[in-house]
């Protein structure tokens, strides 16, 4: 088994909390800095992003938003919850979740921008002094712009809103799609999750399924172990317990052979003073038929 050695905090980095990545990235992503992460559907990327925040809100003292265009904040939170991440509790103070689905019916026009959704979002940073952030699934929120000129603008002022509050960011995208082509000509530092899961094998997709199955495999090691320590302390109370019913059956044996004597040794004496008491009488008897004669005259 490979050993990971594990290396200083990287001040220039943010930890994602994810070993696999964070190692082969010299300890995360850039801090203060919007990172790109783009994948096929399914390939992890919301979960990606999700670890990424929940790891800065319980390690790194990091409070952080989730913005999901997507999917709703109900459905992320169950999804989570084979990861054992108490996403509830993260909730009150270090974690908010900001639904931005686009209505179905909703008819975009031209004049559609971010600026109501970043004036929202800088007001709950400022609140629970957020310093990290995730816009998941933008390409959805991209496909509701007009042209290419309009989805540059939106991405520049996003760029720019989270360089001013120094907030490390990712931002995810699907692959393949024109919104996703259009994002790789920002200024954000990319990933391809999807290039990355087929190169590398387990660097992300496999190492968030690694770290999901050592929490299981350690759980059950540690069931095992309790089981197996409960098992031996039964079998050592059994063993007390014998040892202690032995002792007591020991105990008791004495006690019976003690009073056995005890009850002999009374028997004893009383048969001596009975025929102490008759040998008496016998005597006397004797006495009262043979009294003692006067001696005779000279």
């Amino acid at each position: 088994m490979k050993t990971i050695t594990r290396r200083p905090p990287n001040a220039n980095k943010a930890s994602t909390g994810i070993e696999g990545f964070d190692e082969i990235t010299n300890g995360g992503l850039p801090h203060g800095r919007t990172t790109l992460l783009v994948g096929q559907p399914g390939s992890g990327k919301t979960i990606f992003g999700l670890r990424f925040l929940v790891f800065g809100a319980q390690v790194c003292r990091e409070p952080g938003i989730f913005v999901a265009f997507e999917e709703a904040s109900k459905r992320i939170v169950a999804n989570a919850e084979g990861f054992g991440w108490k996403l509830p509790e993260l909730l009150i103070k270090k974690l908010y979740i900001v639904d931005a689905q686009p209505q179905p019916d909703l008819v975009q026009t031209g004049d559609f921008d971010l600026s109501g959704l970043l004036t929202a979002l800088e007001a709950k940073a400022k609140e629970m002094g957020a310093r990290r952030i995730v816009f998941d699934a933008i390409d959805i929120m991209l496909a509701l712009l007009p042209d290419a000129t309009a989805k540059r603008r939106e991405m520049y002022r996003l760029h720019a809103w989270l360089l001013e509050r120094e907030m490390t960011a990712i931002i995810t995208a699907k692959a393949g799609g024109d919104e996703a082509s259009s994002l790789t000509e920002h200024p954000f530092t990319g990933v391809t999750l999807a290039d990355i899961y087929t190169a590398g094998g387990d660097v992300l997709m496999g190492t968030l399924r690694w770290e999901k199955e050592s929490a299981e495999r350690v759980a059950n090691e540690v069931a095992e172990v309790a089981g197996k320590l409960k098992r031996v302390t039964l079998k050592a109370e059994e063993a007390v317990l014998r040892v202690k019913a032995k002792s007591m059956d020991t105990e008791l044996l004495a006690k019976q052979v003690e009073k056995t004597l005890r009850d002999r040794t009374t028997q004893s004496r009383k048969g001596e003073l009975s025929r102490g008491r008759i040998r008496m009488r016998e005597l006397r008897g004797a006495d009262k038929r043979n009294p003692k004669q006067k001696p005779e005259n000279l």
